[in-house]
C-alpha cells in the first residue's frame, strides 16, 4: 500500500475556492458484475452497466482530470485488501457520496441504503492513510448522512434529503457549530432526483452559483447559538451571490451536479445544461470543460459523485 501522509499547514480541504490541485477515484472493477436485470435497482443503478464502457469512460474522465494538472489517487492503492472489501460495493465508484473534505478534517457520511451501508469505512482507511483526519462521523445503526456543501470557510449547507435522517442531521449541526460560524439546513423533497444536496445547488465561483430553487421548501439558519427561518435566495443575494435558477428538466439531468476546477471553471456532462443556460455562463466568463456520458449514466450520478476532492490550492 502506498503512503503519502500531508503536513499540518491546511494542504487539505476543499471549501476555499482555489484551483483543484488533487482527488481521489475508484475506477470500477469485477464488483459490477453483481448487477444484473433482475437487482439493478436494489443496488442504485438506474440500468444494467455496460461493464467494460463504463470503465473506459470512468479512465477518459480520469485522464481529463489529469490533462488540466489534478493529481488523481487510485482509492485501491490506500487500503489494505481491496478486492475483499470492494467485491460488494458496485457504488463505490461515486465517492464524492462519501465524503466531504474540509480544512478541519473529513465529513464522513453513513449511507442509507443496505447496499452502500459500509463504503464510507473503507473510504475512512483511504483518507486516514494519506493523512486526513476525520472531523465528523457517524456510528449509531440508524443513522444516515449522505453529504453537505462547504459553502465557504464559515458556512455550511445540509439539506434534508432521502438519504439523510433528522436525528442525524441535528447531531451533524451541533458538530459543525464547534468549528463553522453557521449552517444552512433546507428542507427539500425526499426523491431520488433530490438524492444529494449538490443536486440543487453548487458554486461556480465565490460569487455565481447554479441552484434549482423550487426544491428549497423551507430554510433555516444556524448561528450565533440562534436559528432563523429565512429565504435562501434573499440570503444569498444579500452576500453577493448571483444564484442562476436552472429548469425542471436540467436539475433532472444533474446540472447542479458538477466539479469546479477553479473559480469560473467546471467539469460537465454535456447533457446537463440547457443552451440558453450554457449562453449566459459563457456570457459571464464561466468556461465549461464538457464530458460526453454514456454508460457512466447507469448509475446515475453525476462526474461529481465520481470525484473525492481532496484539495485545493488557496487564491
Amino acid at each position: 500500500m502506498n503512503s503519502m501522509i500531508m503536513n499540518n499547514t491546511g494542504c487539505f480541504g476543499c471549501e476555499c475556492f482555489g484551483r483543484l490541485k488533487r482527488v481521489m477515484v475508484h475506477r470500477p472493477g469485477g464488483e459490477l458484475e453483481i448487477i444484473n436485470s433482475e437487482n439493478h435497482y436494489d443496488w442504485l443503478f438506474d440500468s444494467v452497466p455496460d461493464i467494460n464502457a463504463f470503465r473506459d469512460e470512468h479512465q477518459a474522465y480520469t485522464e481529463l482530470l489529469q490533462s488540466y494538472g489534478v493529481e488523481v489517487l487510485e482509492l485501491v492503492d490506500y487500503i489494505e485488501s481491496p478486492l475483499q472489501k470492494l467485491a460488494r460495493m458496485p457504488n463505490i465508484t461515486y465517492m464524492h457520496d462519501t465524503a466531504v473534505i474540509s480544512s478541519k478534517g473529513a465529513i464522513l457520511s453513513c449511507m442509507a441504503w443496505d447496499s452502500r451501508r459500509n463504503e464510507h469505512i473503507v473510504v475512512k482507511e483511504a483518507l486516514q492513510n494519506i493523512g486526513i483526519p476525520i472531523f465528523s462521523e457517524f456510528d449509531e445503526p440508524d443513522d444516515a448522512f449522505e453529504g453537505c456543501l462547504l459553502l465557504s470557510p464559515k458556512t455550511v449547507l445540509v439539506a434534508e434529503t432521502e438519504r439523510h435522517t433528522l436525528k442525524s442531521i441535528k447531531k451533524f449541526i451541533t458538530k459543525t457549530l464547534s468549528i463553522f460560524d453557521e449552517v444552512f439546513f433546507v428542507k427539500i423533497p425526499k426523491a431520488r432526483r433530490y438524492m444529494h444536496p449538490d443536486t440543487i445547488y453548487n458554486r461556480i465561483t465565490e460569487r455565481v452559483s447554479l441552484v434549482y430553487l423550487p426544491a428549497f421548501e423551507r430554510t433555516h439558519l444556524y448561528k450565533h447559538g440562534q436559528v432563523h427561518k429565512v429565504d435562501f435566495k434573499t440570503c444569498m443575494q444579500d452576500r453577493g451571490v448571483e444564484l442562476i435558477n436552472v429548469s425542471d428538466s436540467e436539475q433532472r439531468r444533474l446540472a447542479c451536479s458538477f466539479v469546479p476546477l477553479e473559480p469560473g471553471v467546471i467539469f460537465h456532462y454535456d447533457t446537463a445544461l440547457d443552451d440558453s443556460t450554457r449562453k449566459l455562463l459563457s456570457q459571464k466568463g464561466i468556461e465549461m470543460i464538457f464530458f460526453r456520458p454514456k454508460a457512466l449514466l447507469a448509475g446515475g450520478g453525476s462526474l461529481r459523485c465520481l470525484t473525492l476532492r481532496l484539495h485545493r490550492t488557496m487564491t
